[in-house]
């Protein structure tokens, strides 16, 4: 490096590590003029363009590094973490693509892109790079970490603990405090989805000791234990509140903050604190996301359209003498029962509750994208003919057999299940596929109170994408949409393949409910179904805890004394403030 070019960089980072980021970049463009193809010179000019928020700036620097004479892997990385975090991530992955092409043994471009990849419907493509990132540096924490993050949303609990324990290990050996607390937590989730909940709660206590403004720890404490107003973590989280501190930080943590504290008034029964919080939890995160009521309509107006009452005319009744294990499909809107039907069924010596299986979401669009790419027109594609189906059903066993042996075997398991329930509520999008794909296919329908059902989706933070959730009017267009939606099915479905169940009637009467859905999947009466609480299993949803109680009644209208607070949800479902429909048409369908 010339002597010249040699001493303005180091005054360059003198400058920027010294806050004077107009004097580093002055000094930036006048070495560019003279080295044009040097890549360090622009990728500092876009780090620094990207601390002073010119994000168009810092892209185009980037995009300058990596493509000079001789570019390094972390310009990639670098130009790939700004376009994800401005929002821009298949950007950010075409990006970290050219990098791993590029530089196969860089495994930070491998971990970014693994990472990057477990945020969307991409979990499954992470584990190769994840597992090269940590082949390459088998002892960064960040990478096992990761790993375990990835496994997580896969719902492979017990190998996610396993990686994240590596992590924990790295983590120590470093002596790095903030992924040590990071860990732990991840640890506590893992635990909790298990039912292991004085386990968990002591992993967040543990961080919240040493860190009492730790907001994720705190969140996650508040998701599995009534905590009271003298935990000592409260002061704490309550000063970051009432200051608006929390309003510089992520919005994901700014999210996990205004839930918490909003939970946490609703135990206290404060309904304006409460729905304060929990209103502002909401603003914040629908600025992060895009959302289209058209878009949705039009969606499943398509399909229904694919889906006439003919197409089902074929269909034999449903034989349990089938030597195949059948299987069950549960759907509905979240927080509508899935979970406590399940359990329910779960709790039958005969039936596998594999959970909300990505299973069919990720072969849908899979098979989409591979006809699509090998020549056929993608609106052919999505009328879904008989082969897309067939394809489609065979996939989607083979996958789900393997999966389930898999758990089975890590559990000392050698039964054989002869019905397996996939209880993914958005799997309602695809009920026509579902009926006709595979056969003996049976599907359960779970349906709540709209207000009960949209007032618990209104007052979490999913992990998932639920980008209806986040606005009053968003969340009752969806539910509106939903409904009509599932009027479709009812009409077309034959009545030994499709049933509803309503939470409120399995509330009431347990016995009855329970006894009817054993007899719809075709199985003998067993009495552990109504002990379901009892039934030990790993449990990925909001309502984990729940169903490891007995039946209570408080949940049926837990939204009452907040209605005041949800004037346009109510308005936008039709019902008045005490929860019936303005329109008698749209009252209760038996």
């Amino acid at each position: 490096m010339p002597h010249k070019l040699d001493a303005g960089m180091v005054e360059i980072r003198k400058q920027w590590s010294s806050g004077n980021r107009r004097s580093a970049r002055k000094l930036c463009t006048k070495l560019m003029s003279e080295y044009p193809d040097h890549g360090d010179l622009h990728q500092i000019n876009g780090l620094i363009y990207n601390e002073n928020g010119q994000i168009a700036e810092a892209v185009k620097s980037l995009e300058n590094a990596c493509n000079t004479p001789d570019p390094k892997p972390v310009y990639f990385t670098d130009l790939a973490a700004i376009l994800g975090n401005a929002g821009y991530e298949q950007q950010a992955k075409t990006v970290l693509y050219a990098a791993v092409q590029r530089f196969p043994v860089d495994g930070k471009a491998h971990l970014q892109l693994g990472i990057l990849q477990t945020r969307g419907m991409g979990a499954r493509s992470a584990i190769p790079h994840l597992k090269r990132a940590i082949a390459l540096s088998p002892t960064d924490w960040t990478s096992w970490s990761a790993m375990g993050a990835t496994l997580m949303s896969l719902d492979d609990i017990q190998s996610a603990m396993n990686h994240f324990g590596k992590a924990l290990q790295y983590a120590q050996n470093d002596r790095n405090q903030q992924a040590i607390s990071d860990i732990k937590i991840s640890i506590g989730e893992c635990h909790k989805e298990l039912g292991n909940v004085d386990d968990a709660c002591a992993l967040f206590e543990s961080v919240l000791k040493i860190e009492p403004a730790n907001i994720r720890a705190w969140y996650c404490l508040t998701l599995i234990r009534k905590v009271s107003e003298t935990h000592p973590a409260w002061s704490a989280i309550c000063d970051i509140y009432q200051s608006g501190e929390y309003q510089k930080m992520s919005p994901s943590t700014q999210e996990m903050l205004l839930f918490s504290i909003g939970k946490v008034e609703m135990q206290r029964k404060n309904p304006d604190a409460a729905m304060k919080a929990i209103h502002e939890a909401n603003f914040v995160k629908r600025q992060t996301i895009t959302y289209s009521q058209s878009a949705i309509e039009n969606t499943l107006d398509h399909v229904r359209d694919c889906f006439p009452k003919e197409r089902f005319a074929h269909l034999e009744p449903i034989s349990n003498g089938d030597e195949n294990a059948q299987h069950i499909f549960i759907v509905g809107m979240p927080r509508s029962g899935t979970t406590l039907t399940e359990q329910i069924l779960s709790s039958h010596p005969e039936v596998f509750g594999a959970g909300e299986l990505d299973a069919m979401p990720h072969h849908h669009h899979a098979l989409i994208e591979h006809k699509v790419k090998n020549g056929s027109d993608r609106q052919d594609v999505m009328k879904y003919d008989d082969d897309f189906i067939r394809i489609l059903g065979q996939a989607y066993r083979t996958e789900t057999i393997g999966c389930i042996r898999r758990i089975q075997t890590a559990n000392g398991d050698h039964t054989e299940a002869q019905r397996i329930v996939d209880k993914l509520p958005s799997n309602f999008t695809r009920v026509g596929l579902l009926a006709l794909m595979l056969p003996n296919t049976r599907i359960i329908h779970c349906r709540r109170h709209p207000m009960a059902s949209c007032f618990s989706i209104y007052n979490r933070r999913f992990g998932g994408v639920q980008n209806f959730a986040y606005d009053q009017r968003d969340l009752g267009h969806y539910y509106n949409t939903y409904e009509r939606f599932m009027d479709h099915w009812r009409d077309v479905l034959p009545a030994d393949r499709f049933i509803e169940v309503d939470y409120e009637d399995i509330v009431e009467n347990l016995d009855v409910e329970a006894r009817r859905l054993i007899a719809f999947i075709g199985l003998p009466w067993n009495d552990a179904c109504l002990s379901f609480h009892k039934t030990e299993r790993q449990i990925r949803t909001h309502s984990a805890l729940e169903v490891r109680k007995p039946i209570y009644r408080s949940s049926l209208k837990g939204w009452e004394p907040y209605i005041d607070h949800l004037g346009p949800l109510r308005e936008t479902l039709g019902l008045d403030k005490s929860g019936e429909h303005l329109n008698i048409e749209r009252r209760k369908v038996s």
